[in-house]
Formats: structure tokens, sequence, C-alpha cells
């Protein structure tokens, strides 16, 4: 019973908009105990002389008109249909006008009720957004200046009618605070909770990398060396058979190279977060040395580095490894862009020292980006597709960042954002505190 209340009352935290239905849901819901207060208010009100009579039907349709609005939206949300901001934004509007209108016949900004109006700004800021929540801030502030202006008083509070000029700030600057505390915890909720999510989803990467190394670490061990012996004996068979020109034989050679190359490829790919050696390492000098390598391998090809921002551009990695994942980059810009140079950019900003490789190829593929972080993805006919993936191992295990872009004038660019070095430092001293 109590977790069926509690539930009843959970409210939606979020400003999200496809969170919009359950923020509609929770809203009805708080309508029909609203509806039933004001029923219970009538007869008090009658026997205090804060209602009159003769404006009973009037107070009791906007009671009804309000409860018909209650069970139509209800019915809709039970056929499936969807909420929108803007029709959250019309349900509070009808709230506070059928509130209005019952305060306006018994007191108006007068009425000890009107503290109802500010509870419907913190709503409002809960359950909006942006211009919308502003809108209907706007809206709520309306209906207090026309509570101001058209009111009937009741014998029941004349005599005790505080000045409109105190009245109206007071209630004007009460609402705001309710709005403005509201929209700040909403927002500030939504960011912790943004922010969870991420961290959760880091976490579950992470995890992800050692169960891939794991399982290829066994695979690489247990493959290895039945490979290595087929090899040898396929060499072995064609030097004393002289059957080195034999296609078929060439043809498993290669197939054998192939699985080799896979197997290296994933002995190196998953990178366990707990076993990285991370050093403080001059970003413009690795970055030099390994476009110098892959130049003597690729001569007709012009590898152009670019350095922007202030120096020294530092970053804290695994050399090894951040050496490897510079070769899988470059290299994939190379196959890509056929016989146009690649240009590598080291850029250093407030937060982050950024490298980014570009090419003039066809851009990054649907599939490509897709499936970012998903090992064997690959669209061409001899890849592995397990060359990305380790840069992206790489840059997940380090907390650093790969980014996939397209160039405006053609071709694709493949960044890596690396956090500042003094944030990664003590991320390192939090991590191995005792």
């Amino acid at each position: 019973m109590l977790a069926t209340l509690r539930s009843f009352f959970a409210p939606p935290i979020s400003a999200d908009p496809e969170e919009s239905t359950g923020k509609l849901v929770w809203m009805v819901r708080l309508r029909w105990i609203a509806i039933a207060a004001q029923c219970a208010t009538v007869l008090p009100a009658l026997e205090f002389g804060l209602l009159e009579p003769h404006l009973l039907p009037h107070f009791a349709s906007a009671i009804v008109l309000l409860s018909l609005v209650n069970i139509v939206t209800w019915g809709a949300l039970r056929r499936g249909a969807s909420a929108t901001p803007g029709r959250l934004l019309f349900q509070l509007s009808c709230d506070i006008a059928a509130v209005s209108a019952m305060l306006a016949m018994t007191g108006g900004a007068w009425n000890p009720m009107v503290p109802i109006l500010f509870v419907h700004a913190g709503l409002g800021a809960l359950l909006l957004e942006g211009q919308l929540s502003l809108l209907f801030f706007g809206v709520l502030i309306g209906c207090l200046l026309l509570l101001q202006a058209f009111s009937n008083i009741p014998p029941g509070l004349e005599g005790s009618l505080i000045p409109r000029k105190i009245l109206f700030p007071a209630q004007l600057v009460v609402a705001g605070v309710f709005w403005i505390l509201t929209a700040w915890l909403s927002n500030t909720l939504s960011a912790m909770t943004s922010h969870f999510n991420f961290l959760r989803e880091q976490k579950t990467g992470i995890d992800r990398l050692r169960a891939v190394g794991a399982l290829a670490a066994g695979l690489s061990h247990e493959l290895a060396t039945p490979l290595n012996t087929a090899q040898l004996k396929i060499a072995r068979l064609a030097r004393t058979q002289a059957l080195s020109a034999d296609p078929d034989l060439k043809t498993a050679s290669e197939a054998l190279a192939h699985c080799r190359d896979v197997l290296r490829h994933m002995a190196g790919a998953p990178l366990h977060p707990d076993r990285l050696h991370l050093e403080v390492v001059d970003v413009d000098e690795v970055v030099s040395q390994v476009c110098a390598g892959v130049q003597l391998e690729h001569e007709d090809i012009g590898i152009h580095i670019h350095t922007h921002g202030p120096a020294p551009r530092r970053a804290m990695v695994p050399p090894v490894a951040f050496s490897q994942a510079l070769m899988n980059l470059i290299d994939n810009a190379i196959e890509s862009g056929g016989q146009d140079d690649v240009e590598v950019i080291i850029d250093k900003h407030e937060g982050h020292t950024e490298v980014a490789i570009l090419d003039r190829g066809r851009g990054w593929p649907d599939v490509v980006r897709k499936h970012l972080g998903e090992p064997f993805v690959t669209t061409k006919p001899d890849g592995v597709g397990l060359g990305l993936y380790f840069v992206h191992s790489l840059t997940s295990a380090i907390g650093a960042e790969l980014l996939l872009e397209d160039r405006a004038e053609g071709g694709a660019v493949a960044r890596i954002r690396f956090p500042r070095v003094s944030v990664v430092a003590a991320r390192i001293r939090e991590a191995t505190a005792p």
C-alpha cells in the first residue's frame, strides 16, 4: 500500500521532452486530488462567508469543467496518445484558469487559498523547460493581475483587505521565487541524471573491454601455436615438393597470414584500464615520430603536421599504445584518401589537448559511425575491423574521447581529445588514495 502511494506521487524530475507523457500522467493524478480538495472546501466556504450562495453554480461549473478536462485527458492517455511539451502547457493553463475563476468568486487575490497558484508556478518550472516555462510563468502573472482587477469580495473578507500596492508585489515575489527555485532544482537534477547515465555507460564500456580482452587473450593464446605450426608445415611442403607456385598452397598460406594478423590485432586491441602505464608525453614529439615512421612506408603520400595553441602540448597516455593508435588512424586515412595527402593537426585548448587526422576520402560510412567501439566492423574488402576498435578501446580506457566527423570540403576527420594533464593526475590520485 505504501509503495503504491509512493509511486502515485513520484514526480518526473527530468525536463526531457521525451518524458512528456509520463509527466502528463502524473499531472492527471494530482489534478484528481486537487478536484477532491476543491469539492471539500465548498461547505466551509459557504459557512464562513467566503462563497456567496448565488455564485455556487458558477463555482461548481468550474470544478465540473476541470473534471471533464481530466477525464478526456485520462481517456486519451489510456488509448495510447502521446503528450508533447505544448500539451503540457495547455493542461497547466487549464488548471490555473479554473483555479483563478474559483478564486475570483471567493475573494480573488485576497483569498487565503491564493498560494495554490504559487504551487502551479513550481509545477510549470518542473514540467516545462525553456521558453514554454517562461511563457507559463507569464500566464500565471497575468492571472494574478486579473484577480487584482476583477474579484468578488465576499462578506467573510470585507474589512480585512490588504492594499493592492502591497499585495500584488508580495504575490509577484513569492510566485517568482517558487518558479526560479523549482526551475533551478529541476535543471540541476536533470544535469545530475545525465552525468550519472554518462558515467554508467562509461563503466559499462570499460567492463565490456575487460570481457573482450579476456576472450581475445584466450583465443590468441590457444590459436597462435597451431597457426604458426601450420604456416611452417606449408612453407616446408612448398620447399620440399617444389610447390611454391601452387595456387591452392599460396591461398592457404595467405589465409593463415590473415588469421595471424587478426590475432595480432586482437591481442593488442583490448586494453585494461587498470593495467595501463600512463606517462606524460609531449604530443608533438610522439606525433612527429609516428608520422615519420609511416612516411617511410608511404613515400608517395604527403603527411603534413600543423600545430595550434600554446606549447607544450602534453597528454597522459600509454606511449606505445598511443603510437599504435595514431598509426592505425593515419594508415586508415591513407587508404581512404587514395593518393591525396593526409593532415595531422595538434591543438591545445583550455581544458584538453587534441589530435586530428584528416583525409580527402569519402567520409565515414554510416555503419562505422553506428557501430563505433565494436570489433570486426569494416567496409574494406580486406579489412579486419580492429584498427578503429583499438583506438576506441584506448580512448575509453584512459578517459579520452574519439570523435568521427566529415570534412566540409569532403573527406573524414578522426579526432582524439585528451583531458588536461592536471585533470587526469587528479583522477589518478583520487583512485589510488587509501
